[in-house]
């Protein structure tokens, strides 16, 4: 078991770690079962719950009788998957679009949603979406930030405000207790070799929650809002409504 991150090495985001998702070798086995733990991740500790929430809560304020969604850097579209169930329960008409730069993943994303035809699923770069300037109500990115550097995570920011009116971006925060959350959820769940690195990796990659509201402000985000939900969950809401 690896071991904990001292407190003083975690004040900085560790810019050398990398996670297995992010190499084109990974083997089309091992990403599926790699994306199926984040799936029960998300599951387990409430961040799909969440999010529909975070969802709902901006269709509410907004007043949308319809509604459009641009999830950015999808994985397998979990997300989008279940915003289009609560938007089918209450009869709320939506249309999402859910995006990833990885053909690999938007074949497992596919087959995710193939009997969902409320949800497209496109291979887009996330800095730099193909789509017209407000194309969308909402842009949605959920663990996914701390795979850019802070150059890169200020574009996508910059990209997800241009397409849409509001931004809302969810990650996992850095602390020495969310690394050791990680480890000992995807190890004591017996999960796959590429999540057991991957997990605690994105932890150290990921950024605090002062960091986050300067990346929101350097990228001109509009009533950008950042806050640290349980367990270890970051939030930031931006735009024309926050949450």
């Amino acid at each position: 078991m690896p071991s904990l991150p001292s407190l003083q090495r975690m004040r900085t985001r560790d810019a050398m770690v990398r996670e297995y998702l992010d190499e084109q070798s990974l083997d089309a086995d091992a990403l599926a079962l790699n994306l199926r733990d984040i799936r029960r991740i998300n599951q387990l500790l409430g961040w799909t719950a969440y999010t529909v929430h975070g969802v709902a809560a901006i269709v509410r304020a907004r007043h949308l009788r319809s509604f459009s969604l641009l999830d950015v850097a999808s994985g397998s579209a979990d997300m989008a998957l279940a915003i289009a169930r609560w938007s089918r329960r209450k009869d709320i008409p939506a249309r999402l679009v859910a995006t990833d730069i990885s053909h690999q993943i938007v074949a497992v994303a596919r087959s995710q949603v193939a009997r969902e035809p409320m949800i497209k699923v496109e291979q887009q770069d996330a800095l730099d979406l193909r789509y017209a300037d407000g194309s969308f109500d909402i842009a949605l990115c959920t663990l996914a930030l701390h795979h850019f550097d802070p150059g890169s995570a200020l574009r996508l920011l910059q990209s997800m405000a241009r397409v849409a009116a509001t931004v809302l971006v969810y990650d996992v925060e850095r602390s020495p207790l969310a690394y050791t959350g990680a480890v000992l959820l995807t190890r004591g769940l017996g999960m796959h070799a590429v999540t057991c690195h991957d997990a605690p990796a994105s932890v150290r990659r990921a950024y605090t929650a002062p960091e986050l509201q300067v990346l929101a402000e350097q990228a001109g985000l509009q009533n950008a809002r950042v806050r640290v939900g349980f367990p270890f969950r970051l939030a930031l809401s931006a735009g024309r409504e926050g949450e």
